[in-house]
């Protein structure tokens, strides 16, 4: 396994993105056979993944077959694809992987390209009754789109990856809401680019649902089969629950109450996960714009006194750290700033440059990398402190590699 990773990264690194359909359709052209599987797609900045997995859930409560596509990973490629809730096998992949290598040819693609056909071929093979796609990376020519949704979600819209989506809310949203069909129900909470995805949606024809013309931010009456569910004491997103429900709902899969218990104890690593350690509690969450940032920082104010706030944030080269920064510094005082390794990673003198511009003055405390933050700290904290390490997807997968999480 770990040579087929290392051939696709060979092929281009990870964080190599070339927006198109044109060449992995070509191949998908001569992969593609004749399913009648039904098919979710999930665009949008932020919550996606948890989207994801609460349709999920309600596919396994109704009895489906189904296949479940995230990005970016945390610890394992496996985390990626997973199928009736299970993350593939090593012999699964090698196997798709073999196939879209023989189909390919001459034509190039890219990690994330390659990835997404070897997904489609395991979900072919498989048979299954429905696919959860999420979108890459903006919503028109990411190669999730290759495949045609039976329902559209755009969970978010935000500042992200602009210099491949557009340097304002409306191009982005425009790039998002790609993903709409002729038809085809689209539900969204996007409504700060309202008029964007009505103009969008009319442009498709395709028929555009706002997720607060069914849910008031802690019950949702889904349209559909007329269910009454109650996410107040959920542990995701309750936006991210909400658009799951009135997804499956439309498809004719939310057909009973007795899925809300399942749904609001579901937790997903990464996305505000909780971790006791120490008698100390980590809240590991891979938030990595601004977006994200305030959303898990509101989350928790009511939840986590002043006094006990702790960040620690890192970030990647190609994230706004000056949108992010403000955010975390009215969260708490007690900021730590630590550098992320690698071609991609910013680092802790860039941080430190950035918060320095901003705010004159320098961070509570910084350190090289998050090992030697999470060391040093451990005299400085309380065991009361609530510790919120966010920031990127690598950052999150530091932490569950040190010794501290194992």
């Amino acid at each position: 396994m770990l040579d087929w990773e290392r051939h696709l990264e060979a092929l281009s690194p990870p964080s190599q993105i070339e927006l198109g359909l044109e060449r992995v359709g070509e191949v998908w052209s001569r992969l593609r056979r004749t399913g009648s599987s039904r098919v979710v797609t999930i665009a949008g900045t932020n919550g996606k993944g948890s989207t994801v997995e609460v349709a999920g859930l309600i596919a396994d409560h109704a009895g489906l077959s189904y296949g479940q596509y995230t990005s970016p990973h945390i610890r394992r490629i496996h985390e990626r694809i997973r199928i009736n809730g299970q993350m593939v096998s090593d012999e699964q992949l090698i196997r798709a992987f073999e196939i879209v290598e023989a189909a390919k040819s001459d034509v190039f693609l890219t990690y994330f390209e390659f990835l997404t056909l070897a997904c489609f071929v395991l979900f072919d093979t498989a048979r299954l009754d429905l696919w959860i796609l999420e979108i890459g990376l903006g919503g028109r020519l990411d190669a999730v789109n290759l495949i045609d949704p039976d329902v559209s979600v755009i969970t978010s819209i935000g500042f992200d990856h602009q210099a491949y989506l557009g340097n304002s809310l409306e191009e982005i949203a425009v790039e998002k809401s790609g993903v709409m069909r002729e038809r085809t129900p689209t539900f969204s909470a996007a409504s700060n680019v309202q008029r964007t995805l009505l103009t969008e949606a009319q442009r498709h024809h395709a028929e555009l649902f706002w997720v607060d013309q069914a849910f008031d931010g802690s019950t949702l009456t889904a349209p559909n089969s007329g269910l009454v569910l109650d996410v107040s004491s959920a542990r995701l997103p309750r936006i991210s629950i909400a658009l799951g429900y009135l997804a499956m709902d439309a498809l004719g899969y939310l057909t009973s109450r007795s899925i809300e218990e399942t749904v609001n104890e579901a937790s997903i690593i990464g996305r505000m996960s909780s971790h006791v350690i120490g008698g100390r509690n980590y809240i590991l969450d891979v938030g990595h714009n601004a977006l994200a940032c305030e959303f898990v920082t509101q989350s928790l104010e009511a939840s986590i006194s002043c006094q006990q706030r702790v960040v620690i944030f890192g970030a990647l080269q190609d994230k706004d750290v000056n949108a992010m920064l403000p955010i975390l510094k009215g969260f708490t005082d007690r900021v730590v700033l630590v550098g992320i390794e690698g071609e991609r990673g910013r680092s802790i003198q860039s941080l430190e440059e950035s918060w320095l511009s901003l705010f004159e003055q320098t961070c509570w405390r910084s350190f090289a990398t998050l090992p030697i933050a999470i060391r040093e700290l451990s005299s400085e904290l309380n065991l009361d402190d609530q510790v919120l390490v966010i920031g990127s997807f690598v950052l999150v997968a530091d932490a569950l590699r040190h010794d501290l999480f194992n």
